[in-house]
């Protein structure tokens, strides 16, 4: 999608009601009514949890128990990889299209490309000529240089810094303050330890950790 922020008219259930979820409706709440996305509750797999309210928010069981009479939209509420891979899945079983949320506080070039069910969350900067794929998570206070392309399914935790001409292939996460120097491939299936410093190319499937960031161990697959 164009950087256009956030489609209006849209109804929207986060999968999940644990803490990122959580934090996904705070977005929706900072958004307003200016933002056109209407919270109907969070979907939950344990259907003895229907309706509960959570922080303002109703959950409202499990996506079968979702009132489609009108069109619904998703978005994937897990903080981790796998389990959000796994949301994305149920909401495509059921037919219930992914929806995009940019926080308003978001400084974003207009050369900027951000794909579907991506959550990119307050204090996040995105400079120019940046791709961002589908199912991202862009957590609060990154950066993002010019010339950086996001694969899907990636996890950037809070304060996470990508340096310009970056490539993050699919799947990879960051932890918490870590940081990419210029011109840096990550590898698909990668993991950057918080904090680490990553100034040299990271091969699929490897954690790094540490100033300079070194492998630590092969990929969570």
């Amino acid at each position: 999608m164009s950087p256009s922020r956030n489609r209006t008219g849209q109804r929207l259930v986060i999968m999940g009601a644990g803490g990122f979820a959580r934090e996904i409706a705070d977005v929706v709440r900072d958004l307003g009514h200016s933002g056109g996305v209407e919270l109907l509750g969070f979907v939950d797999r344990d259907d003895s949890h229907a309706g509960q309210i959570l922080n303002d928010t109703p959950i409202l069981g499990t996506i079968m128990q979702v009132d489609r009479s009108q069109p619904v939209h998703g978005i994937a509420g897990a903080g981790e990889i796998a389990p959000r891979k796994r949301q994305v899945a149920e909401m495509q079983q059921h037919g219930i299209e992914p929806l995009t949320l940019i926080h308003p506080s978001v400084v974003m070039s207009p050369f900027v490309t951000v794909g579907v069910g991506t959550v990119i969350t307050a204090g996040t900067i995105l400079t120019n000529n940046i791709v961002v794929g589908d199912h991202v998570i862009l957590n609060l206070g990154v950066t993002v240089g010019h010339d950086v392309t996001i694969g899907t399914h990636c996890v950037l935790s809070p304060g996470v810094h990508i340096s310009g001409w970056c490539t993050i292939e699919d799947d990879c996460y960051f932890g918490t303050g870590s940081v990419v120097l210029p011109r840096v491939t990550v590898g698909r299936g990668a993991t950057v330890g918080a904090g680490a410093v990553v100034t040299k190319n990271v091969e699929p499937g490897v954690t790094v950790v540490g100033i300079p960031a070194r492998p630590l161990s092969t990929s969570r697959s």
